[in-house]
C-alpha cells in the first residue's frame, strides 16, 4: 500500500496560519499604536550608505569598521550567505525562504528611510539571521571529510580572533571613556568649581550630568550651555566626533577664549562618541596626557584655531 504525504488544502493552510498567528499580530498592532506610533529619530551621525552597510558586514564575521580589511570581509560575508542559501536550495530546504526574508526586508528599509539616521544596530535582525543561516552552511562544511573539518576549523579561528579584537576594544573603551576624562577635570582644574562646556549641549551635557554623581565631588561640576556661557568661558571645552579624522590643536569660542588639547578619550564604536578634550589656555596650564586613550595631534594642526 503506497502512503501518500497529507496535502491539506490551502484554506485549511491560511487558516492554520490564523491560529498560529492571530494573537501575536494583535499583540504587535497593539503595542505599535500604543507605544511606537508616532515615535520619530531625535537625529544622529552624518552617514553614506555604502559605508554603513560594509561596517555591519564586516563586524558579522568579526573583521574592522572600515578600511581595505573591512571591504574584503564585507564581501567574504555576502558570499557565503549567498553561497548557502544556495545550497539550501539544492537540498530542498525551505528554510532558505524564511532566511532570505529576514536579511533581504530589513535592507528594503533603507529606500523608505534614507532621510532618516541609520545605523549598524538598525540591522540587528538580518545580522542575527545571517549567522544562523551560515551556522547551517558551516555545519554541512564540518560533514565534508577532513578537508571540509579543516577549513571549517581555520574559518572558525579566524572568526574567534577578529571578535576577540572587537571585544577588546568595547572593554577597553566601552561605549566612551567619559568617568575618565570628567575625573581628569576634577584633578585639574584650578578652582573649586569645574565649569565644562561643549559643542553639542544635549548630547554631551546629558553624559556630564549623568557621570559627576561618581566624582569625589559631584557638586562642583556645572556643566554651561550656550545660554549661561559668559565672555570668560569655561575652563573645559569638549568636542565630540565619531572618526577622529580632523582633531585639531587649539579651537576659539564665541567669545575668542582659546582652547588647548590636551586628551583624547575614545569609544568602542557602534555606541557613543569619543571626546576631544580641551583646556582653556588664560587658566593655568596642564599636562598633556599620554593615556592609552590619547591619539598625538598631527604636526599641521598644532597650530590651527578653529571655531566651534
Amino acid at each position: 500500500m503506497a502512503i501518500r504525504p497529507y496535502r491539506p488544502k490551502w484554506r485549511q493552510g491560511v487558516l492554520d496560519l490564523f491560529a498560529l498567528f492571530t494573537v501575536p499580530i494583535v499583540l504587535l498592532l497593539a503595542f505599535y499604536f500604543v507605544a511606537i506610533r508616532g515615535m520619530e529619530v531625535g537625529g544622529g551621525p552624518k552617514y553614506q550608505v555604502t559605508p554603513l552597510l560594509i561596517k555591519t558586514a564586516s563586524y558579522m564575521l568579526g573583521g574592522p569598521a572600515s578600511g581595505a580589511a573591512a571591504g574584503i570581509a564585507a564581501l567574504l560575508a555576502v558570499a557565503s550567505i549567498y553561497v548557502v542559501l544556495v545550497y539550501l536550495m539544492f537540498e530542498r530546504d525551505d528554510r532558505w525562504i524564511f532566511y532570505a526574508v529576514l536579511i533581504v526586508a530589513p535592507l528594503g528599509l533603507i529606500a523608505i528611510l534614507l532621510p532618516v539616521p541609520l545605523s549598524v544596530r538598525y540591522f540587528m535582525v538580518s545580522v542575527a539571521a545571517s549567522l544562523v543561516l551560515l551556522s547551517s552552511g558551516y555545519a554541512a562544511l564540518l560533514r565534508r571529510g577532513v578537508a571540509g573539518r579543516g577549513i571549517g576549523l581555520t574559518l572558525l579561528a579566524v572568526f574567534v580572533a577578529g571578535n576577540a579584537v572587537n571585544t577588546g576594544n568595547l572593554l577597553r573603551f566601552g561605549r566612551g571613556q567619559y568617568l575618565a576624562a570628567l575625573r581628569f577635570m576634577e584633578k585639574n582644574s584650578d578652582g573649586r568649581e569645574v565649569v565644562i562646556t561643549s559643542d553639542h549641549d544635549f548630547r554631551n551635557g546629558m553624559l556630564v550630568n549623568y557621570y559627576k554623581r561618581y566624582l569625589a565631588r559631584p557638586d562642583s561640576v556645572r556643566y554651561a550651555n550656550g545660554v549661561t556661557l559668559n565672555e570668560q568661558g569655561a575652563e573645559w571645552l569638549i568636542l565630540h566626533c565619531f572618526e577622529l579624522t580632523k582633531r585639531p590643536a587649539r579651537v576659539a569660542d564665541d567669545y575668542g577664549n582659546s582652547y588647548q588639547l590636551v586628551s583624547i578619550y575614545r569609544y568602542s564604536d557602534l555606541s557613543g562618541w569619543n571626546w576631544l578634550l580641551y583646556h582653556n589656555l588664560n587658566r593655568p596650564l596642564v599636562p598633556v596626557q599620554t593615556l592609552l586613550s590619547v591619539v598625538a595631534v598631527e604636526l599641521d594642526h598644532a597650530f590651527t584655531d578653529v571655531e566651534f
